[in-house]
């Protein structure tokens, strides 16, 4: 048995089978390695409410092979919590049943100095076992106030979803937020709105006026300031640290195959770093534009199947 060596994190995901790509592809974004199971382990933090598929996260303080080592651990290293309580939480694949997860939490909270609070508790813990080895720490959660972004007062059908949005937003910036980012055909703002709650520099462009009106009046409504510009992608002069390009296809302004050509070329010179999605395989284009496709995901919303691709 021993203490965890340096600070590690036990992450607990999930997704729906459509989703799997895009999960994926954001788990390597973010943590920079390909998992298989709905759980890692990593040395690098991301609070899990930047993620739509990151359920929980247990910051490790001790592993051990059994429950009994766990225990004495917790016994040898006096430790101490005021008003704690321990959070039950799901591995797909793995993890504690119900009974057995009580049992843990018993044997562990008679051990831990301090009060249980199960209303009130300033300290949340968690514990579980996975592939024979026990797991405890300090539990956080997802907070999914994001979903609330569902109910923006302007939006059209064939936009990203929000979950998709914060997703490509994880994948464009990376681990940190301390980056700036451009939605350069921003639509309705859907892009913008995530990565503003997220923290992060963001801009928005848009051509069609009415829409870049309605997309301010979305990021207004949530109590962020105007960050749409309606201005034309080929006009942009700043350079940003990413972008997110999803590329018209002419159901709101008229475009072509060389329109878009034009975008992606235009999209070059605004940002290194860029996450382009399109309908139809556009590789070849892209690549002559100077991109490098470094990863990439299919994503589905009703009829139709957007191409994500990592570039830089």
């Amino acid at each position: 048995m021993s203490e965890a060596p340096g600070t590690e994190y036990l992450y607990v995901i999930n997704y729906p089978t459509f989703e799997r790509e895009l999960a994926l592809l954001e788990i390597r974004s973010l943590f920079g390695m390909h998992i298989e199971k709905k759980y890692f382990y990593s040395d690098r933090h991301i609070p899990p409410s930047r993620s739509v598929f990151i359920k929980a996260c247990i910051s490790i303080l001790y592993r051990a092979g059994s429950l009994d080592d766990l225990v004495d651990l917790l016994v040898q290293n006096r430790v101490r919590y005021e008003q704690f309580k321990f959070v039950r939480f799901s591995v797909v694949g793995g993890g504690l049943g119900y009974r057995e997860w009580l049992h843990s939490a018993a044997a562990l909270g008679a051990v831990i100095q301090g009060e249980v609070d199960m209303y009130t508790a300033e300290h949340l813990l968690g514990v579980t076992c996975l592939e024979g080895q026990w797991v405890f720490g300090v539990y956080e959660s997802c907070d999914s106030s994001w979903t609330a972004h569902d109910l923006k007062p302007h939006t059209y059908s064939n936009a990203l979803s929000v979950r998709t949005a914060r997703s490509l937003v994880n994948i464009a910036v990376g681990p940190s937020v301390d980056t700036s980012l451009v939605d350069p055909c921003c639509g309705i703002g859907t892009v913008v709105i995530e990565a503003a709650s997220m923290g992060i520099d963001v801009k928005g462009y848009e051509l069609n006026w009415s829409i870049a009106d309605k997309a301010n009046k979305n990021l207004i409504y949530f109590g962020f300031d105007r960050l749409v510009t309606k201005q034309d992608m080929h006009e942009i002069t700043e350079t940003f640290q990413a972008a997110i390009l999803d590329l018209p296809y002419g159901i709101f302004t008229h475009s072509t195959p060389q329109k878009q050509q034009a975008l992606i070329r235009s999209l070059r010179h605004i940002a290194v770093r860029c996450v382009i999605i399109t309908f139809e395989d556009m590789d070849e284009i892209i690549e002559d534009a100077g991109f490098t496709i470094i990863d990439r995901a299919t994503v589905n919303k009703g009829q139709f199947t957007r191409i994500i691709r990592l570039c830089e």
